[in-house]
């Protein structure tokens, strides 16, 4: 839709709409991080791409454990030591490290990655 709009209208939907979107944002004091990731969204959005996920290319899980049945030996199988790696979590809106974020307890995720490799597992 987008390519289409910009040939008849000279002007892509997005680049016709985001200035007042952002203006709006900038005036309700949200970060530039939430804004720059409200804005990659919504340039999708409108860039008249097919955003769709074909309901032929997805398939049913065809069975799970029941959760009561396993024991203590099925979760040591392949023990899951929890990272969160790469950029600080800004193209999610988020305004610090994604590691920082609490989890419960008052604990971040710094807190159960020191946990795991001090126990194996957080507590």
């Amino acid at each position: 839709m987008g390519a289409v709009y910009s040939y008849l209208f000279g002007e892509s939907p997005f680049d016709a709409s985001w200035p007042a979107y952002e203006e709006k944002m900038r005036a309700e004091g949200l970060s530039n991080a939430a804004i720059a990731a409200f804005k990659y969204n919504f340039k999708m959005l409108t860039s008249g791409a097919n955003l769709m996920i074909p309901g032929e290319s997805i398939q049913p899980v065809e069975s799970l454990p029941d959760y009561a049945s396993l024991t203590t030996e099925y979760w040591l199988v392949d023990p899951v030591h929890l990272r969160t790696t790469g950029g600080l979590g800004t193209g999610m809106g988020l305004e610090k490290a994604k590691s920082l974020l609490d989890l419960k307890e008052g604990r971040n995720f710094l807190d159960f990655i020191a946990l795991q490799a001090a126990d194996g597992f957080p507590s």
